[in-house]
């Protein structure tokens, strides 16, 4: 409802991330829906030291190709040490260190250096910030259980959106529009979610991320009946694809689960 894709004669394609990933394509003609797993990932879950996107939490991140130093965005006021990693600030950091060589496709750390640290069974991490750094003391890291955890919900999701698509005949060519919806921070840096295989390879001025819509619909069917009423007729009107009984989903599945994917064709410009 909020997004309004039910109301455009583009051809839409519209993300929801959170525990699960709900996903939209089409135009006022149809719509085409499907929902997958992803997890809790885009929401700071299943991360060692993942949070919501509330104070302290890093919501981006770049990362010196040369030195492996990070410079951070963090929620809150100036001088807000970090306390955690929220989603979007997940997505910039893997998809910087991807960028920076220090972590291969399967997301094990193939460089070393002082932010890279091992355990006693050799598992590595990056160190975004130590513990004199932080708020709380303790160090900010990501670890390569983190970082496989992130790529199965990243995976859950591209391989839906190419499902969706492949459904209906139809390529990420047919893309006019790509709204992203979630809490997952103050904006996603779409370049980076697209360069570690979450979102089509298409032009990045196609994608608008438009937060919290369920809240956005929500409000307006409070202050709304007309509101009402049309989030019924565009649930109605919608087909629902069942992507665990698809064909080849699975197959999609697993393919996606590198970064960015193990046909790197699909991503052109990840190899800039």
């Amino acid at each position: 409802l909020a997004s309004r894709i039910w109301d455009k004669d583009e051809m839409s394609l519209f993300i929801d991330l959170g525990t699960n990933g709900e996903i939209v394509f089409g135009s006022r003609d149809f719509l085409m829906s499907c929902a997958c797993s992803a997890g809790p990932a885009f929401e700071g879950g299943d991360i060692s030291c993942g949070m919501r996107a509330t104070d302290g939490a890093i919501e981006a991140c770049t990362i010196d190709a040369d030195t492996m130093t990070p410079a951070l965005t963090i929620v809150g006021e100036a001088g807000q040490k970090p306390v955690g990693i929220c989603g979007s600030g997940i997505i910039d950091i893997i998809a910087e260190l991807f960028r920076c060589k220090i972590i291969n496709p399967k997301g094990l750390f193939v460089r070393e250096g002082d932010r890279v640290k091992r355990d006693a069974h050799g598992m590595g991490r990056y160190v975004i910030a130590t513990a004199e750094e932080s708020e709380t003391g303790r160090e900010v890291s990501i670890n390569e259980v983190d970082i496989d955890n992130f790529i199965r919900a990243k995976g859950a999701i591209f391989s839906a959106v190419d499902t969706l698509l492949q459904s209906v005949d139809m390529t990420p060519d047919c893309i006019d529009k790509v709204y992203v919806a979630g809490g997952i921070g103050s904006g996603i840096n779409m370049q980076n979610a697209v360069r570690i295989g979450m979102f089509p390879d298409v032009e990045l001025e196609k994608y608008q991320y438009i937060g919290n819509s369920s809240l956005t619909g929500a409000y307006a069917m409070v202050l709304s009946n007309e509101a009402i009423a049309k989030c019924a007729e565009v649930a109605a009107n919608m087909t629902y694809l069942e992507l665990s009984t698809y064909p080849g989903y699975m197959d999609s599945f697993v393919a996606a689960c590198f970064i960015p994917h193990t046909d790197a064709r699909l991503f052109p410009s990840s190899l800039l």
